[in-house]
């Protein structure tokens, strides 16, 4: 691969003025071809014989791109001799389908890769446009044997582009929103193959249903034939493309979705916090008994309808843009949080606490709902400006948590002053502590049963010179600031939840949390960047190799 060409061509996409979601199409364009260096130079002649602007040309490109993967989804009629065929190899079963499953839904037979591909770019008349990003995304050696495969008309050839599915999953198969884990290199058994089959992210398609009209996950696929010559299995060079052609046409839905708008906002049919402070008022005025019994009232009703499972939840609706969440902490400090952020910083949007309860011997609270869904089914809907709000609303909130004071005695403690909870540390909760120093320990698995804390000091201080060596003021820190606890509500920020690892932690704190969430995801990072930049990158140096020694420490 010629990394200089990849490097330009790359580097001329993302100069372009685009949207964040026509950028991700155009790198995928390079970065995910057979061979990069062939779509990086497709990328930079359109860019240099082009008449238009560098954005035109580019959306020209992508609309020739979109044409050419959007050929999944041209259903092709399966004729009766086929369609037997597929039957018999199939034993006439939803390959997604587990086999103990009872069908309800009758399954039917699609092409994997439709042959209308050939009438699109393999004709000789004329040269469709979309014909040169196929031979270099597929390399040209690549597209000639896709052309060959989906233009063969022989029984087995067409049996080996074939695959029976129930209805629901079809159309999210033809349309780009399930893809297939396969490997098309590795070593192929004529009479049985298995793979995976998963929903793409992140845009939800629709309700997704198995044969037995249960919902479809991710599921093993495994075909079984007796005759490898006559019945073959499908292939797997084609099920790769499609899987290559799915992932590109569920970013051209997401673009769509997009156009689409937010919608309504939810905000306006929530009570203001003017009104639900005099609401709260009003209703503490009744007796604490008689409050828990409408509390305990609701919860029996909600055990009653779904059952002691359901019971399991964290959170339970509850009526006036209210909810009940238990907690599931020793110290239960989050309504003390709660009182401090309404007290201190108001400005955050964070929700009010109603009232506390026990039910089935755990600690309730009652807070106010907020409006919107969680930023990580969001995130990649937001347009470069709506991310810079977002990153400034986050700015703005963790300065105001910096100014809420600490009255305690400790320099690192819990909201009241007692132990820090948070799952880096055992279920107990550690401290308090006047030390950063302590704290490090503790940070450093002090207490770790099973791998030895001088032998992980020795190691880290051995890889990470840097480790521990900087002092840090102690600031009130949310402690869990990932984006499926921020709403956002028409593209902003309307809210912070899950306040329960609260604490006064030392100023790095926050952004090595929210780092651990962001690290493997685009669009976090990209807003975990915008809010923090190089600030604490020596302590993420520190918190990267504690990670690797403690994975399953949040």
């Amino acid at each position: 691969m010629d990394n200089g060409i990849v490097d330009k061509a790359t580097a001329a996409i993302k100069a372009a003025d685009l949207t964040p979601t026509e950028h991700l199409m155009l790198l995928d364009f390079v970065k995910e071809a057979y061979e990069p260096s062939l779509t990086a130079r497709v990328v930079l002649d359109r860019i240099r014989e082009g008449e238009r602007s560098v954005e035109e040309t580019l959306r020209v490109l992508k609309e020739d791109w979109h044409e050419l993967v959007a050929i999944i989804s041209h259903p092709a009629p399966v004729d009766a001799p086929v369609r037997d065929l597929v039957g018999r190899r199939d034993k006439w079963r939803c390959r997604i389908t587990p086999n103990d499953r009872k069908p309800l839904d009758a399954p039917e037979p699609t092409f994997i890769v439709p042959p209308a591909l050939s009438e699109l770019v393999g004709g000789h008349k004329t040269k469709h446009a979309s014909k040169s990003p196929l031979d270099a995304f597929m390399t040209p050696s690549r597209a000639a044997r896709l052309l060959s495969m989906v233009s063969d008309t022989s029984d087995p050839g067409r049996l080996a582009n074939a695959l029976l599915f129930t209805p629901s999953i079809l159309r999210a198969f033809q349309n780009g929103h399930v893809q297939d884990d396969i490997d098309e290199d590795a070593g192929r058994d004529e009479l049985k193959s298995g793979y995976f089959m998963m929903p793409i992210y992140p845009e939800k398609y629709e309700d997704i249903v198995l044969a037995d009209r249960t919902s479809f996950k991710a599921h093993a696929i495994d075909i079984e034939t007796e005759d490898p010559k006559e019945l073959p299995l499908p292939s797997p060079f084609l099920l790769k493309t499609h899987y290559k052609f799915a992932n590109t046409l569920h970013r051209f839905y997401v673009e769509e979705r997009i156009a689409e708008g937010w919608g309504p906002l939810e905000s306006p049919s929530y009570y203001s916090r003017t009104t639900t402070r005099i609401a709260r008022t009003i209703w503490l005025l009744v007796p604490k008994f008689i409050r828990n019994a409408y509390y305990r009232h609701l919860m029996d009703k909600i055990k009653k309808e779904y059952g002691d499972n359901k019971m399991l939840t964290h959170t339970h609706i509850f009526p006036f843009n209210t909810h009940a969440e238990w907690s599931h902490n020793k110290h239960f400090n989050e309504p003390i949080t709660l009182r401090l952020l309404e007290r201190h910083a108001p400005s955050i949007p964070a929700p009010l606490l109603i009232d506390t309860f026990t039910y089935d011997s755990r600690n309730w609270l009652i807070t106010t709902a907020l409006p919107g869904l969680p930023a990580t089914q969001l995130l990649h809907r937001l347009f470069y400006h709506e991310r810079d709000q977002l990153a400034a609303d986050l700015s703005h909130a963790i300065a105001q948590m910096h100014k809420i004071p600490n009255t305690s005695p400790y320099r690192f403690a819990s909201p009241s002053g007692g132990p820090i909870d948070d799952l880096r540390f055992e279920s107990g909760g550690v401290g308090p502590y006047n030390s950063e120093a302590d704290l490090n320990n503790d940070i450093a698995g002090a207490e770790e049963p099973v791998l030895k804390p001088e032998h992980i000091w020795k190691s880290l201080k051995a890889e990470v010179p840097s480790a521990f060596t900087r002092e840090h003021e102690s600031v009130f820190t949310h402690g869990a600031l990932v984006f499926n606890r921020k709403p956002l509500d028409g593209g902003r920020l309307s809210g912070i939840e899950g306040w329960e690892w609260a604490a006064f932690m030392p100023t790095y704190w926050e952004y090595a949390k929210a780092m651990r969430a962001a690290s493997w995801h685009g669009e976090p990072l990209e807003i975990v960047g915008k809010v923090w930049g190089d600030e604490f990158e020596m302590e993420w140096e520190t918190e990267k190799w504690l990670w690797k020694v403690f994975p399953w420490k949040g």
